[in-house]
């Protein structure tokens, strides 16, 4: 298995190159993976502070079945992070990500369609939505969300159970499966309370108990992020491509907010980087971890095949899993 290298004092006196494969929590410390060709490396790159360029074109993150390898033909991708062929037989299932197409008895993987989900609440101030994730995902799909709380309210038996109660709860609850990303900005301003937050759950978990059985959990308050400052008015939601540089105020879910250099604050969907190339300044090559560790993207093949890419950063939270 591939390691994780540090970046030598030498290497960061001038701006470099990486192709990003892969933005994820590990807990609610967040890590950004990407390939570095010159020494052909995987590296971490620091996200405390924030000095990079991010390229308009998407290129395959290659393949993981043996270790890293990036992909031979750089083929150009868009709502999926790898190709055909670097996806391998992961390709024939790739819509079951967004909607389940069978009970799990029907393609190679039924492991993953054919595992216990679980339909879930999930709060952001004062705003609610509905989701599904695979059962043992559920506090780290919060995070990767940037959910304050969440709390499980079906158990399904697989993943197309799941999607259909997902449905139906939105429909009769009238809640978002996806939330944009300027109205959750909005919230970061004034936080709520938890008991604001725990009524507002709670509530809605008693309209899904008038026609579903519910499960019995406690409400799960996320809090962990590593938020050095909260802003003062709701950030200003970047373009992607292009250079982004200021102080960072902290990053919660899918998004780095940082100060921008005209004084307002910004917010960047960090995990609509993989498959794109950044080139980072000197200031901001600090040395990561270099202790080697099983990179986040062998954990579960089709989560990174359904990355962000799915959707734009305005789009709000991202493809199920």
């Amino acid at each position: 298995m591939m390691s994780v290298f540090a970046l030598s004092a030498a290497e960061r006196t001038e701006d470099a190159s990486f192709h990003v494969l892969d933005f994820s929590w590990d807990g609610f410390v967040p890590r950004l993976e990407a390939y570095d060709a010159g020494s052909g490396t995987v590296v971490m790159l620091p996200l405390d502070v924030l000095d990079m360029t991010v390229s308009s074109e998407r290129e395959c993150i290659g393949s993981f079945d043996r270790g890293y390898r990036p992909c031979p033909a750089r083929r150009p991708v868009g709502r999926f992070v790898q190709c055909r062929s670097c996806m391998g037989d992961w390709a024939d299932v790739r819509k079951c990500v967004f909607e389940p197409q069978c009970t799990g008895d029907g393609c190679v993987h039924g492991d993953f369609c054919g595992r216990r989900h679980v339909v879930y609440l999930a709060a952001y101030g004062t705003l609610v939505k509905v989701g599904m994730t695979s059962a043992t995902r559920l506090l780290r799909r919060g995070i990767e969300q940037g959910a304050d709380a969440i709390v499980p309210v079906l158990m399904c038996r697989d993943r197309q159970e799941a999607r259909h109660l997902e449905k139906e709860v939105s429909k009769r609850l009238r809640l978002p499966q996806e939330i944009r990303a300027g109205r959750i900005a909005a919230q970061w301003t004034h936080p709520p309370s938890r008991d604001v937050i725990e009524n507002s759950l709670a509530t809605h978990r008693l309209r899904i108990a008038s026609w579903h059985e519910v499960m019995e959990e406690e409400v799960v308050h996320l809090d962990g992020y590593p938020m050095h400052a909260h802003p003062h008015a709701p950030p200003v939601v970047a373009e992607v491509a292009g250079r982004h540089a200021g102080a960072v105020l902290g990053i919660k879910g899918r998004y780095m907010i940082y100060r921008h250099p005209d004084g307002e604050s910004w917010m960047l969907d960090l995990s609509d980087l993989p498959s794109r190339t950044v080139i980072v300044s000197p200031a901001s090559r600090d040395e990561v971890e270099t202790e080697a560790r099983t990179p986040s993207w062998t954990q579960t093949a089709l989560d990174l095949r359904a990355h962000a890419a799915s959707a734009p950063p305005s789009d709000g939270q991202g493809g199920r899993r």
